[in-house]
């Protein structure tokens, strides 16, 4: 994996054993490969990443959405949390033992706020049109830019993400990106993978 991140985002659709297939395939190439799942239980999610784990994907790859307890119990590689999050000083006990902590964030502001707690990194979106945001704006270039400025954690951008949209990204100051359906919907999930590595590893060298 290169110095940029790439972070890949369940979409809540696919059946554990179609997960792992694709984990299985992408985790080399990958930061972490986030398991998102709304509309599953705890207990469910819990079930779900001791399936992964036993397909052979690595702990330090798999972040999970909101659930620092499965995080701690599995050592997995980091936690990420809904912009609604109550300060991070608040869940200092139940956080413990997570090697990486991410936020969600929507402006500057949060993204200062976030990193005087001691979030790790935080994820900003949407930045560019996406399905899954119709009608909302999305927040662009400029706002990446002017968040850089300002923190010195890293930013993972979100949203609408294509390969050729990657190196102006990380021109305005990500440091990685972050893609769900440019990955799970792809015809060839790695190859789609590989090509987002591929920018992230040109602008690395460039």
């Amino acid at each position: 994996m290169t110095g940029y991140e790439l972070h890949v985002i369940s979409n809540g659709r696919l059946a554990w054993t179609e997960l792992a297939a694709v984990a299985a395939k992408i985790h080399p190439y990958v930061t972490a490969i986030h398991i998102r799942e709304k509309k599953k239980s705890l207990d469910e999610i819990f079930l779900g990443v001791q399936f992964l784990l036993e397909t052979g994907i690595p702990a330090k790859s798999l972040y999970i959405n909101g659930y620092p307890s499965i995080v701690t119990a599995a050592a997995l590689g980091g936690l990420q949390l809904q912009g609604s999050t109550p300060p991070l000083s608040t869940l200092r006990e139940f956080c413990q033992g997570v090697q990486r902590t991410g936020v969600s964030i929507h402006s500057a502001e949060e993204a200062k706020q976030r990193e005087r707690e001691g979030a790790d990194y935080v994820m900003f979106g949407h930045i560019f049109a996406t399905n899954s945001k119709v009608g909302i704006p999305p927040r662009g270039l400029k706002q990446i830019r002017d968040m850089a400025a300002q923190v010195s954690i890293p930013i993972i951008a979100i949203g609408g993400m294509r390969p050729e949209r990657v190196g102006s990204v990380l021109e305005a100051g990500a440091s990685g990106i972050a893609v769900m359906s440019g990955i799970w919907e792809a015809e060839d999930p790695l190859e789609a993978v590989k090509a987002y590595e591929s920018e992230l590893k040109r602008k690395e060298v460039g």
